[in-house]
């Protein structure tokens, strides 16, 4: 019985796996793109302080709880989106911080069609070796789906 609860105990505190999820969605009525990433709120933690200055008062039970803004900031520097040749930036709509999971909504506006997106995800590449991002692509037409891991951080999407 202990074994079990030192394993639960392990299991929730420190998780084994390193990814991330992130999605990319038309939405016709907003003329642009839904973008969500999903990430571990502890890892994120590591990643904003290697970027950042973070005050010690933002920082309580491994969950960065300053201003929201440096989210989008950290997105679009991790996230690199580019619509036809042109980089994109994601502007934050909001933030969910919990225990386990931060989840950061943003919105990209592009009206027009898309000949070419290039995608690069480096989010927590260089925290974690073994750092795996999954992202999901969908408009009208298509649903691709992506693993970034390594050395294998952009795709460009036709």
């Amino acid at each position: 019985m202990l074994k079990f609860v030192f394993a639960f105990i392990v299991s929730v505190f420190f998780h084994p796996v390193h990814v991330s999820m992130s999605s990319m969605e038309y939405v016709q009525e907003e003329s642009g793109y839904r973008v969500t990433v999903r990430m571990y709120s502890d890892d994120l933690l590591l990643d904003l302080k290697s970027l950042y200055e973070l005050q010690a008062e933002h920082i309580k039970d491994h969950v960065y709880t300053g201003p929201d803004a440096i989210y989008g900031d950290y997105i679009n520097s991790r996230l690199k989106i580019m619509i036809n040749g042109k980089q994109q930036k994601a502007v934050l709509r909001s933030v969910e911080k919990l225990e386990i999971e931060t989840v950061m909504r943003l919105f990209i506006e592009h009206p027009g069609n898309i000949s070419s997106l290039d995608i690069s995800n480096t989010i927590l590449n260089d925290i974690y070796m073994d750092q795996v991002n999954l992202f999901i692509y969908k408009d009208k037409d298509n649903e691709l789906a992506y693993r970034f891991a390594g050395d294998y951080v952009s795709e460009k999407i036709k």
